[in-house]
């Protein structure tokens, strides 16, 4: 288990910050900014992470090296501000799975900010998602909706997950693909979530 703490909130006494613990062998950390795990930019980063992911992986090919490269080479470009990323890539030939954790600060009302940051998103969704509570390890209580949509003629859902964990309001996104993807990949979102807390900075 590989711990990455993040967005330290300094205005708190003590200060507090995001910890996302999570499988290295399964998932990948993509740089919020730079430097990066050792790394003071994108080439050294995205040559050290093919290799990891390579050397985990059966009968890896040229094509499928140059592939990762390329993709990697894009995300470690792709940094917002207040956001994490994680990319989920047992193996070079895995169909991937991008995780993202949007966070700001509290703000007004719990549920009704729960509520809000589920049913916001930039998927053209054929109908409103149903609204389930759900609880985590470290981040307790939570909201979630699954979100069904129309990209490019292809029918994706994606599961969209709310908490509230002072100082902290998180909204974690993954799109897993096609509904019948549901029953096999949520389980890994949840086992994922389940490793974010909000901890005291070191």
């Amino acid at each position: 288990m590989t711990d990455s703490p993040h967005a330290v909130a300094p205005r708190d006494d003590p200060p507090m910050e995001i910890l996302v613990g999570y499988d290295a062998t399964t998932w990948i950390c993509l740089p919020p900014s730079w430097p990066h795990q050792g790394h003071e930019g994108p080439r050294s980063w995205v040559a050290a992470t093919v290799r990891d992911v390579c050397t985990r992986s059966l009968g890896t090919t040229r094509a499928n090296e140059r592939w990762l490269t390329r993709t990697l080479e894009h995300l470690a470009e792709w940094q917002d501000e207040n956001e994490l990323k994680y990319l989920h890539l047992p193996s070079v030939t895995s169909e991937f799975m991008l995780l993202r954790i949007q966070y700001a600060f509290c703000e007004g009302d719990r549920d009704d900010l729960l509520r809000r940051l589920v049913l916001t998103t930039d998927l053209d969704a054929l109908e409103p998602p149903v609204l389930q509570e759900v609880t985590a390890h470290g981040l307790e209580r939570g909201l979630r909706g699954l979100v069904h949509a129309d990209v490019a003629g292809q029918l994706t859902t994606m599961v969209v997950t709310a908490f509230r964990s002072e100082p902290f309001d998180l909204r974690i996104t993954c799109e897993l693909g096609p509904p019948e993807n549901v029953p096999l990949l949520l389980p890994v979102v949840d086992d994922f979530i389940d490793g974010i807390s909000v901890v005291r900075a070191e």
